[in-house]
């Protein structure tokens, strides 16, 4: 009911504006005949067609049939008549839509050019229809008796006003309903305004009856192209087609009225001139127009397309130096592993042998190692986050409910933040399951926490919110590494005191940091960073001086039913003889270390640097190894390969590697046997202990 209550409303209405204008140019015609050189019902129903759709044709045809028949014109004349204005402007809507673009018939120079040959076609058929039935072609049966000389006398002035409408009234129609004013703006409006008022000043000069007493008014109408082209140049075709009416309507005057220098009296030409008028400066206005506005689009476009360029050249540079930087710390940070193998395993050798003494000598000692192991393991921490940022730190994915992790530390936020930190959690229902290292993740929370309380000395609020997300392929492609599809984001916002934007471009930076000395190493979002790079993820980080700062991360989902399966936990078989470990290691000192700790142990050790070395001492020795410990990176054949052929050698001896690089960094040379456990160093004697206990045990 509504849709059929919108149509009658709109063929209502359309019906009433069209029967008016013919109306009123029916009655303006009776009183001066020179009038029906201008007919604007033609380019209302035309514009009409356009812009509402053929269904208002019935309208047309309705208002123009009431229109003649209340004019006492027979009835077959007022059908006739009817019938070709309806099917004017339905023919002219029909071309139009299919050869010049439709609405956009006003788009590009060439479908306004075509818009004018569609015109003088379909000016063509309400003109001869009429003018055929008032000289009676068809009525008496014989077109030889036809009267062709009063029939192009009548068709050409009909024809001509026709086409004048449409070519003067459609285009400013069609230009202000789609190309409405989106804001205001009040030098544009005042523009437009002065555009307007020169129009009408000037089509007042030159075409008005105003200009009758001049003594050459006529070479005045040169000045009236200065508004169109005006227009053209500054407000694109609905200004301009705007401007060109207005002209136009004071022509019109002049030659209805008389007195201008247009008047029918002055010129018998003067259907002519108009149509000279209309196409000489309305018309190639409205293509400047178009070409202009063209133009300033294209000039935009390729604007955004440098900026945009220019920051995709940034975001490469940044790219390549956080990829160099990450290189070049990825190496230091698996070097500092090593030392730190030695530095802190030693301490904790020198500890136990310690704890027997009771003097105040060993007392004083133990205070200092402890003092020296509070230094290795904040040396140790700094390490894993200069291995998070270049991408080389241990990862351990796997599907993650992040609502549950977060809630898990919101006890733990809270005591950190302080009472005057608000702390808020607004998790979504059904969150996806993300997959990411929890420890990883917990750490770069806690991270973010810290760098928001920091901002907020005076208080402030926090909120952590998790969603579900997808990123689109458009989006991902101004990201490199970005895969499109499903993520779960975790927006970390705080009220803080913001950042300027040179501080924001430096932030994921090793070692950049706006603390005082002594007040933190830089390392914090930069661990954040290559976690979230690590994962597979993004982050994009957003702040204001004065405005808070909001941290968005998205890290892949696994939409769906995930199965978590815990591990299974290993009894710990050791039997009476100490079994034999093979110690393959090319660093002297971690070898030194790990052979003093295995020893400590109970194990007996074979050492060697290199996996030729390794062979050498099962082969010369002819001893039975029960597992064999190696890094995987070593000097010629790596350990993957040693063990290989230790396995040929001795089928049951088992396999424990170790390494300071993540498997990323070292893919080809990972191991594929998911029995096979790697540690990471540095090599704490503990887990060291454990996993051997594990390996060893392991069922065979």
């Amino acid at each position: 009911m509504a849709r059929a209550l919108k149509y009658v409303i709109q063929l209502a209405a359309v019906g009433a504006i069209y029967f008016f204008l013919a109306r009123c140019c029916r009655e303006l015609a009776s009183t001066y005949p020179t009038a029906t050189a201008i007919w604007p019902p033609a380019g209302f129903a035309l514009a009409a067609v356009l812009l509402g759709g053929y269904r208002v044709v019935p309208a047309i045809f309705a208002a123009a049939y009431f229109m003649n028949d209340a004019s006492s014109v027979p009835t077959h004349v007022a059908v006739a008549t009817a019938a070709g204005n309806a099917f004017e402007a339905f023919a002219g809507g029909l071309l139009v839509n299919w050869w010049a673009g439709g609405r956009n018939a006003f788009a590009t120079p060439g479908r306004v050019a075509k818009f004018v040959l569609i015109a003088v076609i379909t000016a063509t058929i309400s003109a001869s229809m009429s003018s055929s039935v008032d000289v009676g072609v068809g009525a008496s049966g014989r077109i030889e008796q036809v009267d062709w000389e009063k029939l192009i006398a009548i068709w050409f002035p009909r024809w001509l006003g026709d086409l004048t409408a449409v070519l003067m009234i459609t285009p400013p129609l069609i230009l202000w309903v789609t190309e409405r004013p989106r804001s205001f703006d009040l030098p544009l409006l005042l523009e437009s305004t002065a555009i307007f008022a020169a129009a009408g000043a000037l089509g007042a000069i030159a075409f008005s009856p105003l200009a009758a007493s001049l003594p050459s008014a006529a070479p005045l109408a040169v000045f009236a192209m200065l508004p169109p082209i005006w227009a053209a140049l500054r407000r694109g075709p609905r200004d301009t087609a705007t401007a060109a009416l207005i002209l136009f309507g004071f022509a019109a005057w002049g030659t209805i009225f008389g007195g201008g220098p247009l008047a029918w009296s002055a010129h018998e030409g003067t259907p002519t001139l108009i149509l000279v008028f209309v196409i000489g400066i309305a018309m190639p206005s409205l293509c400047l127009a178009v070409d202009a506005e063209r133009r300033k689009h294209t000039e935009s476009v390729l604007r955004d397309t440098r900026t945009e360029l220019a920051q995709a050249r940034e975001q490469f540079a940044q790219s390549q130096k956080m990829e160099a930087v990450g290189q070049l710390i990825g190496g230091v940070a698996h070097d500092f592993n090593n030392l730190l193998t030695v530095i802190v395993g030693n301490l904790n050798i020198v500890q136990r042998h310690l704890e027997s003494l009771s003097e105040a000598p060993a007392e004083r000692l133990r205070r200092v190692i402890n003092n020296a192991m509070r230094g290795a393991e904040r040396a140790t921490t700094i390490t894993k986050h200069l291995l998070a940022f270049s991408r080389k730190q241990p990862h351990d994915p796997r599907p993650l409910n992040v609502g549950e992790l977060i809630h898990g530390l919101s006890d733990f936020l809270r005591r950190t933040l302080g009472e005057t930190i608000t702390f808020d959690i607004i998790a979504a229902d059904g969150l996806w399951l993300a997959e990411a290292d929890p420890v990883q993740l917990e750490a770069a929370i806690l991270n973010l926490a810290v760098n928001a309380r920091d901002a907020m000395n005076a208080g402030g609020k926090l909120t952590i919110t998790t969603d579900n997300i997808r990123l689109d392929e458009g989006y991902c492609q101004q990201h490199k590494d970005l895969v499109a599809g499903p993520y779960v984001r975790i927006t970390v916002s705080d009220t803080g005191t913001g950042m300027p934007k040179d501080v924001l471009e430096r932030v994921f930076e090793p070692f950049f940091t706006t603390k005082g000395i002594g007040k933190g190493t830089g390392l914090g979002l930069a661990q954040v960073y290559g976690f979230v790079k690590q994962s597979g993820g993004h982050i994009e980080i957003d702040s204001e001086p004065g405005q808070g700062t909001t941290v968005m991360i998205c890290l892949p989902a696994l939409p769906g039913h995930v199965r978590e399966e815990p591990a299974a936990e290993q009894k710990l078989r050791v039997g009476d003889a100490a079994p034999t470990i093979l110690l393959v290691e090319d660093d002297h000192d971690v070898r030194a270390y790990l052979v003093e700790i295995l020893r400590e142990l109970h194990y007996r050790v074979l050492e060697a640097h290199d996996a030729d070395s390794a062979l050498g001492l099962i082969d010369r020795n002819d001893v039975r190894v029960d597992l064999l410990l190696a890094d995987l990176v070593l000097p010629g054949m790596n350990g993957g390969q040693l063990a290989e052929e230790v396995k040929a050698r001795q089928p049951e001896a088992r396999v424990l590697f170790m390494t300071g690089y993540s498997r990323d960094a070292i893919n080809s040379q990972w191991p594929t046997d998911p029995d096979v456990e790697v540690l990471h160093k540095p090599l704490m004697q503990d887990a060291l202990e454990r996993t051997l206990h594990a390996t060893l045990n392991q069922a065979r």
